[in-house]
């Protein structure tokens, strides 16, 4: 009886492992069919690209063949840079010293040659960013001090300011056939200190001073911020409402509407833009993961998209990331920052590729292997001490 008990348990357990390991090996691929967009943030500042067209021109169309062979979809071309240049020809801001011609058209030529969307991107609220570039020459009255000690930020309340931005805003949309504008750096570098401009109109808004209330003045500051959101939108949807308006923003609700006056949840609420790119830059997976899911939470799923820092990942990594978004989050789309980092990087687009066609790792087999011979254990752990009892009886 006693080894006829012992060969029904050892039965039971080869089962039970069995049976797990069916299941696992049965399991379907949730990425089969699921279709989802792959953007990329693309801009020309660095060394990687020539400053002599005919040169510049190849490289453009190598890189957007790769992109598309790899399954991008769609271009974030950086319009104007946080230290105030543009990549195009325009009435109200300089063109990068590295160039002497038109970039956007030519992007945008390239793109529609390839079937990409293309989103300009300008970087709102810096001139100059760590430092204060040429603007501030004529407009000191402009600048931002905040505890991040960046001194290249301008007043969300400069209505000089905004106007001129409107301008580039305008010409950007107007001039050149894409779907959309995509807003950059679309926040303050850190709570701010001074705002000369912003805190003229604290003080006749509520009779208060900064300093007499650092709550109420923050907060103040960030209403200001989402205006130029607001004024940016309507813009945009005069010109073409079929234009979509997004943003590059903070990968945490909650700490960008403190830390960076970005109350983007509220952006997304009422409408101020069409869509949401969280900057959720991560190498470590359960951050990457924390940071989307307070997405999730704080925003309506159509309008989040999620970037991803792929200059700091592997392959594999890249793609772990990608699958949390768009399959297990069933978001519908990512970003990638940056484009050079691809194109440096043939394993970086092979994974994103990969990525595209729904060939994800599944999850080892390893856990549901383990998960079987602790059950077994256990069952043995039960058995055992019943089979010395009945021993013991017969005795």
């Amino acid at each position: 009886m006693k080894g006829k008990l012992k060969t029904e348990v050892f039965m039971f357990s080869l089962m039970l492992l069995v049976s797990n390991m069916e299941i696992y090996s049965n399991i379907s691929n949730p990425s089969e069919g699921r279709e989802f967009s792959i953007g990329v943030w693309l801009g020309m500042y660095s060394d990687y690209w020539s400053n002599k067209r005919t040169e510049w021109l190849k490289q453009v169309d190598e890189a957007f063949r790769s992109f598309k062979e790899a399954g991008i979809d769609a271009i974030y071309f950086l319009a104007k840079d946080p230290w105030g240049y543009v990549y195009y020809e325009s009435k109200h801001a300089p063109l990068s010293q590295k160039y002497s011609w038109d970039l956007l058209k030519d992007v945008v030529a390239k793109a529609r040659e390839y079937g990409f969307q293309i989103y300009p991107y300008i970087n709102v609220l810096a001139e100059g960013e760590t430092q204060q570039n040429f603007y501030f020459k004529d407009h000191p009255e402009s600048a931002v001090v905040s505890t991040s000690g960046e001194m290249g930020w301008v007043d969300p309340s400069s209505e000089e300011y905004l106007n001129r931005l409107l301008s580039i805003v305008e010409e950007t949309v107007s001039n050149y056939d894409v779907d959309g504008l995509h807003l950059d750096r679309m926040r303050m570098p850190g709570p701010v200190v001074r705002a000369e401009v912003s805190e003229k109109l604290f003080m006749e808004t509520t009779g208060l001073t900064p300093s007499s209330d650092d709550r109420k003045w923050q907060e103040f500051v960030r209403n200001q911020v989402s205006q130029v959101v607001r004024r940016v939108n309507e813009k945009v949807k005069s010109v073409n409402r079929s234009l979509r308006l997004s943003a590059a923003v903070f990968p945490s609700p909650s700490n960008a509407a403190v830390n960076q006056l970005q109350d983007w949840k509220k952006w997304v609420e009422e409408g101020l833009v069409d869509y949401v790119c969280t900057m959720a830059y991560a190498q470590g997976f359960f951050t990457f993961k924390s940071y989307v899911d307070e997405e999730k939470r704080a925003c309506e799923s159509t309008k989040l998209y999620v970037g991803i820092g792929a200059w700091q990942l592997s392959p594999s990594e890249l793609k772990k990331q990608i699958k949390y978004v768009v399959i297990d989050s069933e978001l519908p789309g990512i970003l990638l920052f940056n484009g050079d980092s691809l194109l440096r990087s043939k394993e970086l687009l092979y994974a994103v590729k990969e990525a595209k066609d729904g060939k994800f790792e599944e999850d080892s087999p390893v856990f549901t292997i383990l998960l079987s011979i602790v059950l077994i254990a256990a069952l043995f752990s039960v058995t055992l001490p019943l089979l010395h009892l009945r021993k013991k009886k017969r005795r």
